[in-house]
């Protein structure tokens, strides 16, 4: 029954109701809902197909698409907000899946203006740079130039985090009302593009993603501007069906591992006061589990791995075979 669900809820219908207005419900869910509230006013109710729902996208949300990605430095938000320390924008046209201009800018925090460590590193940005930068208005009024240049109706971004950062910051720095079109047209399609490949519900690091797809961008991830292109690459791959069927099998069958793995694991942290004369032959146990156990039954896989890391952490280790032994999720 919850795949019946799940598989309904990645499909698309179109609403149209007597005075010709349409509306767009994503799963079979969203039907009842949809008939309460607008009793007696409906004319017609038809699925919508990935393809028709491109076409239903382009008619209604325009020709072109944005790929955005920004990069922030969080904070302690008792005392300091996250805030937005880079933004890198694609544009593509919807039809042909093309790239027509790109938009890469740092942007200078008002508040939080000191770059942690774990920030710098993996972005590797350096103080200097954001200090210099533009500020948060200058940069953004640039983005709406280019959204009404291509008339953006709709922006694509990977996670749940950037909507929600950017219309804070805008809160933050007291912008005009109207830069908040910019935040109203992000869509978050982290979850889309996982299920579509995968058929449930779950995510994947974008950087996992474009591996399984066989996609790549020139430059480090972690850069806005690279990571929107990435998540570009990964969508236009699918929406072409360009998916590496071998890649994908292999993924697919780790993603069960894991699945069961983590269903199998008993512990969390690792335990203290584990005797140590008792740790060698501990070990010894999960050499002679990796190396006896033989099964082609992915199953039985996560269980003994979930088992080994288990031993792992009742000794006081920390848990590393689920790491090692995963290459594409």
């Amino acid at each position: 029954m919850n795949r019946y669900r799940k598989e309904h809820d990645n499909k698309w219908y179109e609403i149209t109701l007597k005075d010709e207005s349409v509306k767009l419900v994503k799963g079979q869910q969203s039907i009842p809902a949809v008939k309460r509230k607008y009793k007696g006013q409906i004319r017609s109710i038809r699925r919508i197909s990935m393809q028709g729902l491109q076409g239903w996208q382009k008619e209604r949300l325009g020709n072109y698409i944005a790929f955005l990605d920004l990069e922030y430095n969080t904070g302690d938000q008792n005392k300091y907000p996250t805030e937005i320390i880079s933004v890198g924008i694609l544009i593509v046209e919807r039809k042909s899946m093309k790239e027509k201009e790109s938009y890469y800018s740092l942007v200078r925090p008002k508040f939080n203006t000191v770059l942690n460590p774990y920030c710098m590193e993996l972005t590797g940005l350096r103080q200097v740079e954001v200090d210099h930068a533009p500020g948060f208005g200058r940069v953004f009024r640039e983005v709406l130039d280019l959204y009404r240049k291509w008339n953006i109706r709709q922006t694509f971004v990977f996670g749940s985090a950037d909507k929600p950062v950017f219309l804070d910051n805008l809160l933050l720095n007291e912008e005009e009302e109207e830069l908040y079109r910019i935040g109203e047209g992000m869509r978050d399609i982290s979850l889309q593009l996982f299920f579509t490949l995968f058929g449930k519900d779950g995510s994947l690091s974008l950087e996992k993603m474009g591996r399984i797809l066989n996609v790549s961008v020139d430059g480090a991830l972690h850069n806005a501007l690279n990571d929107a292109r990435l998540l570009y690459l990964c969508y236009r791959a699918v929406i072409k069906g360009e998916i590496p069927q071998d890649r994908l099998s292999m993924a697919r069958e780790e993603l069960l591992i894991r699945e069961v793995y983590q269903k199998s694991r008993k512990f969390e942290e690792p335990m203290t006061g584990y005797p140590e004369e008792k740790k060698q032959a501990a070990y010894a146990l999960i050499e002679e589990l990796m190396s006896t156990v033989k099964t082609d039954s992915l199953r039985e896989k996560g269980k003994v791995l979930a088992l080994c890391d288990d031993i792992l952490l009742m000794t006081g280790e920390k848990a590393r075979y689920q790491r090692e032994y995963f290459h594409w999720i």
